[in-house]
């Protein structure tokens, strides 16, 4: 008998336990473009921007083994170029964008916070911990100033 849903990859296994954006105040007005928002260490951003044809350019071994996976089992699933662009969501992933503040140039800025980056969730390892993944240059959140078009994984 031939299944009509094709078997999970070593991607879409990842454990997600987003803590972070269950303890702390989140924006959840999903407004889009660059704007304030008061109140809030996150906000969660409603829609993708996804790349065409984006594709894998280097990968880390250490960086994986972290999360328990291998540079082969990465390669050998045909979507990883779009979950690692931000293109594609991986289950059980929640994309949102940090917000901080800090002093620049003598000046306190009330409100900075990733201009182009898509925290996706955090993965829990039994062996390595917990790890927040993050995607950079996936597109336009609240705390935008400038867009970067090029992605890749951040692992923290």
């Amino acid at each position: 008998m031939e299944s009509s849903q094709s078997a999970s990859s070593a991607l879409e296994l990842l454990t997600f336990n987003n803590t972070a954006l269950k303890r702390l105040p989140v924006d959840v007005s999903g407004q889009p473009g660059s704007r304030t928002v008061p109140g809030a260490c996150f906000s969660r951003i409603g829609s993708l921007q996804p790349l065409l044809r984006p594709r894998i350019v280097a990968l880390s071994q250490s960086a994986l083994s972290l999360l328990g996976l291998s540079v082969q089992e990465v390669l050998d699933d045909p979507l990883t170029p779009e979950y690692f662009s931000g293109s594609r969501l991986l289950p059980g992933s929640e994309p949102a964008a940090h917000c901080y503040c800090e002093h620049q140039f003598g000046l306190f800025v009330g409100q900075l916070g990733d201009g182009a980056v898509m925290y996706l969730g955090e993965v829990e390892s039994d062996i390595h911990g917990r790890w927040e993944i993050q995607v950079k240059g996936a597109g336009v959140t609240p705390y935008s100033r400038y867009f970067s078009k090029f992605s890749f994984v951040l692992l923290y």
